[in-house]
């Protein structure tokens, strides 16, 4: 049995370890995954081993859809109903016996309420009797704030859409988002000894993602023994070749 480590930046649903057992050729294969991100349900029967070195939770594993059984003393739908057990006209509470007649509101009461329902009441009441207004340098941070946050909204209404939603401008911010998440990515795995040994003990490392190349690349430069790949198709290459050698090495023994 080949053992192969995935690396992903990205959230996997559990049906995606199914389409990569069978773009690798449905050989028998471990799977362990070294992700950013938890998947998107529950893995486990899916792969050998899960590794989150990223924010986030694994799923717990579905609950058990509770068995439930007929009551042999549980009265059928379509029983009859006797007469005798229905209330008579007379037994219906009347309205004055559910609920009391409202009393009167005091005059002091409601010139409260109705202070309260003013603008200087709502705002008193917002604000809160020990709070403040800023001063100093919070209010200056504040003003501050709000300058470069109104400068910023301004300054996307000038620039035209057709240059935000340029192709050119999503590769760059996509490119830059992936930089910063790769070497984090990186920096994750180099810290962990035991994704560290997880990796020496694979056939074939496989990175899926942008976010997860910076890693493979550092990993296939400083293992060379363990080949890194990047994408499903080169993988299953890699996983022919490994077939044929040791089918070889097999006759010639």
């Amino acid at each position: 049995m080949k053992t192969v480590v995935l690396l992903s930046t990205r959230r996997l649903p559990p049906t995606y370890f199914d389409t990569v057992r069978e773009d690798l050729g449905n050989q028998e294969l471990s799977l362990d995954v070294i992700a950013w991100m938890p998947p998107s349900g529950y893995v486990a029967d899916r792969v050998h081993t899960f590794t989150l070195i990223g924010p986030g939770r694994m799923p717990k594993a579905p609950a058990p859809e509770p068995v439930v059984e007929a009551d042999p003393t549980e009265e059928a739908p379509d029983a009859v109903i006797a007469p005798e057990a229905v209330a008579e006209p007379e037994s219906v509470v009347g309205e004055g016996e559910v609920a009391p007649a409202a009393a009167e509101v005091p005059a002091d009461a409601a010139e409260d309420e109705a202070a309260s329902t003013t603008p200087a009441g709502a705002a008193a009441s917002s604000r809160g009797a020990g709070e403040a207004r800023p001063v100093g340098i919070t209010r200056f941070r504040k003003a501050l704030g709000w300058r470069y946050r109104k400068a910023r909204k301004a300054a996307g209404k000038v620039l035209p859409k057709a240059i935000k939603t340029s192709a050119p401008v999503k590769f760059l911010r996509g490119n830059r988002a992936s930089k910063d998440l790769g070497k984090t990515y990186w920096g994750r795995i180099e810290g962990r000894r035991d994704v560290l040994s997880t990796i020496e003990k694979a056939d074939v490392v496989i990175a899926l993602d942008a976010g997860a190349i910076w890693a493979g690349w550092n990993l296939g430069r400083r293992r060379g023994s363990v080949p890194v790949v990047l994408g499903l198709p080169a993988a299953r290459r890699e996983l022919d070749q490994l077939k044929a050698t040791t089918k070889a090495a097999a006759g010639n023994g």
